[in-house]
């Protein structure tokens, strides 16, 4: 176990080494069938995002398995991953894996948590901007995804896979290389609770915490919510100050399409 005190990965074959990939494969679908599990948990007992007659469509809503398995979804990450991690590193040479991810130190380091969410978002918001604002390409990569004119929690991925590339795996493994002191423990809180983050802001139900994030200036569903309705606006995923400041947000009190949660979050 000294290797959970080193900056270096294990060897390959060992069984510190299946134990990491065991993990990096699997913990994202488990993380994702959680949000699955919340979704039907919560969404016949909470306070709907849009009127009925705008409510997702029943596919979009109940038809979990489909959406899982969509290759553009959790797959195109994890096997990304898999790919430069294990054959472009380990079986070519050619080191592709951010040096926070050979770090095993045990604990996570918080300020660079909040760096990793920080540039992530940023280089999130240039490159959603671009796809908005750039017809040939939001057609060949982001309009799929837009097809989605009401969301829920189960098509927060769904769309398609070069729109997960360029939006989603190149701005996550750039912030990992721009972010430096990060160690694996760190990747992975920050991983984690970024796919958390992203598939409950495309929810049909509002959360109990909604509101407080509004406070904090985190993105919540009812900001996300704004961005399907209005496509250029509210392209931030985590921090609303990103948009506040570069003029793209709009307060979802002020879409009738939203009317019912802003009735709620007056009462």
């Amino acid at each position: 176990f000294n290797h959970w005190s080193r900056k270096m990965l294990p060897a390959f074959g060992t069984p510190l080494f299946f134990l990491l990939c065991s993990g990096a494969v699997a913990g994202p679908y488990m993380l994702t069938l959680l949000c699955y599990v919340y979704h039907f948990t919560f969404k016949d007992s909470s306070t709907p995002m849009r009127k009925p007659k705008d409510a997702p469509l029943p596919e979009h809503s109940n038809n979990w398995m489909k959406q899982f398995v969509r290759p553009e979804g959790i797959s195109a990450v994890v096997f990304y991953y898999m790919i430069t991690g294990l054959f472009v590193t380990l079986l070519l040479g050619i080191d592709l894996v951010p040096a926070s991810m050979h770090d095993l130190s045990p604990f996570p380091r918080l300020h660079i948590v909040l760096a990793y969410f920080v540039v992530f978002d940023s280089l999130m918001w240039i490159i959603h901007w671009v796809q908005h604002n750039f017809p040939l390409l939001y057609r060949n990569t982001h309009a799929v995804h837009h097809t989605i004119h009401s969301p829920s929690i189960l098509v927060a991925l769904t769309g398609y896979l070069p729109d997960t590339c360029l939006l989603i795996i190149v701005p996550l493994h750039t912030t990992l290389f721009l972010v430096p002191g990060g160690n694996l423990p760190s990747v992975a809180m920050f991983s984690s609770i970024a796919l958390i983050h992203l598939h409950f802001i495309h929810s049909e139900f509002k959360h109990s915490w909604d509101d407080f994030f509004s406070k904090c200036g985190i993105v919540n569903t009812m900001d996300h919510h704004v961005h399907h309705l209005r496509p250029k606006r509210n392209l931030a995923h985590f921090f609303t100050i990103i948009d506040k400041t570069m003029g793209t947000y709009v307060d979802p009190a002020s879409l009738k399409s939203l009317e019912t949660v802003s009735h709620s979050h007056s009462h």
